[in-house]
């Protein structure tokens, strides 16, 4: 039995139908994205004269010193937090792939089985269809340009997501080289204060053993020196910690880190630049407002999905009641090309839910989007506030500390004079490890609240960096 040709030519109303659709697609649902308006103030709290932002200036040029920069190149090499932003990114890359190819053509090739009418005496009762076969969905609503919006969005959001990695790793290592400075000057400055302890003690032993001081003043010694010296461990456990942190995020088993007195050059005011420049410097801003882009285009794409849809399928190759019969001459050729139109009647309400979703996730957007920046004025705020107290603080613990010096000379005098007794000079002592102790604390907040505003206004890192 011979089969009949299905189709010898393409109709022409369906090629007029795919050139009308293709004119008509890319008409797009949904509002195109604008930036929303923020009210940001025209300079940032307790900043007089912004002068050109801080964050413009490479990490490099912010931190010059050749062992911090060293230890930030390593970070940015193997950092664990900065090659996930990066697999993310890769990604994203392949969603907007994957998005954009909604509406292409799709073509493929198979063999397909239908049931046929069953004739008396016949067993097989189907006909076999091998051929070309074509799926092209016609983007009437703009559903799937909106959508390839939306995952070019996300990336746009994974790349800033990156960048902003990289910001905080560059200050974290920052904030962690100058810590263990000042944790090893502290140790430095007990060690010393420790050792003058000793002295002092071992020479009240040699007066008590004269009689010239009580076994009193030799115990009060003995304690002040015993308390000195159980801070030590403290601080070291301090140093051991910090050095882990710091191997964790350049991605090393805990291990030790040569660290030299820590040098940074602290300005006297800080050029914050102006909070409009914000939008554009933080990548934390920049990260949500591209997920405001892309859940602006997700609406559309939600709208388009409650209208009718417009594909053009077709096929191409042989047709035959035999599965053995496709090859050979017997079988029909098959040509097919025609429009399939649908439009959603009642989904139990699942589509008009969708799009209520898709407005919600907007409006929540937008809010994460308002608080990221409330939030960037926040920071820096604190930041320039912080850097101005700890200067302030640094001026006073210098004097303070000079005064404690000079307190200490006066005391040892006296007591050798004999005019007061040796709790002056314990006295003296302690005022001076504090006096130390707090400078380097002092000098220290100065260093991270510096660190800090850079990372606040979004400095450390670039365009040009290239994803490894």
């Amino acid at each position: 039995m011979t089969a009949a040709r299905c189709c010898g030519h393409l109709p022409s109303a369906a090629v007029a139908l795919a050139a009308i659709a293709a004119l008509l697609a890319g008409c797009a649902v949904g509002d195109d994205y604008q930036r929303p308006a923020l009210d940001l103030p025209a300079a940032y709290r307790g900043v007089d004269a912004p002068g050109t932002t801080l964050a413009a200036r490479d990490w490099r040029e912010v931190f010059s010193d050749p062992a911090l920069k060293g230890l930030i190149d390593a970070a940015l090499a193997s950092n664990l937090d900065l090659r996930l932003a990066e697999a993310r990114v890769r990604e994203a890359q392949a969603a907007v792939v994957i998005a954009r190819s909604g509406g292409l053509p799709n073509l493929s090739i198979g063999v397909q089985t239908s049931p046929t009418a069953r004739l008396p005496g016949d067993t097989l009762t189907s006909s076999f269809l091998a051929a070309g076969f074509l799926s092209w969905e016609i983007d009437l609503w703009g559903r799937i340009a909106r959508g390839t919006e939306a995952a070019r969005a996300d990336l746009a959001a994974r790349e800033a997501a990156r960048y902003g990695a990289q910001v905080s790793l560059v200050a974290q290592v920052a904030s962690q080289y100058y810590t263990l400075a000042a944790l090893r000057a502290t140790l430095d400055a007990t060690a010393r204060s420790a050792q003058l302890q000793r002295e002092s003690l071992r020479l009240m032993r040699r007066r008590n053993e004269a009689g010239i001081v009580s076994a009193a003043e030799v115990r009060q010694a003995e304690g002040q020196l015993a308390s000195t010296e159980a801070v030590l461990p403290e601080v070291a456990r301090q140093i051991n910690a910090t050095e882990n942190a710091l191997a964790l995020l350049l991605a090393r088993p805990p291990s030790a880190f040569p660290v030299a007195q820590a040098a940074l050059d602290l300005p006297a005011t800080l050029p914050t630049g102006l909070p409009t420049e914000l939008l554009e410097r933080r990548p934390d801003l920049r990260q949500a407002e591209q997920q405001l882009v892309a859940a602006n285009a997700r609406v559309g794409e939600a709208k388009a999905l409650l209208l009718p849809s417009l594909s053009i399928t077709g096929a191409l190759g042989r047709l035959s009641l035999e599965l053995g019969d496709l090859l050979r001459s017997a079988s029909a050729e098959v040509v097919s090309l025609g429009p399939n139109v649908a439009q959603p009647l009642y989904a139990g309400g699942s589509l008009l839910a969708n799009r209520d979703a898709a407005l919600a996730r907007l409006d929540a957007a937008l809010v994460a989007y308002r608080a990221a920046a409330l939030n960037a004025l926040r920071e820096v705020a604190d930041a320039v506030e912080t850097y101005r107290r700890a200067a302030e603080a640094l001026d006073k613990q210098q004097v303070r500390l000079a005064a404690q010096r000079e307190a200490l000379r006066l005391a040892d005098k006296r007591f050798a004079a004999g005019v007061v007794s040796f709790l002056e000079v314990l006295d003296a002592q302690r005022q001076l490890l504090a006096a130390e102790t707090d400078l380097v604390t002092a000098r220290l907040a100065q260093q991270l609240a510096y660190v800090q505003l850079y990372r606040a206004l979004g400095g450390g890192w670039s365009e040009s960096v290239v994803a490894r």
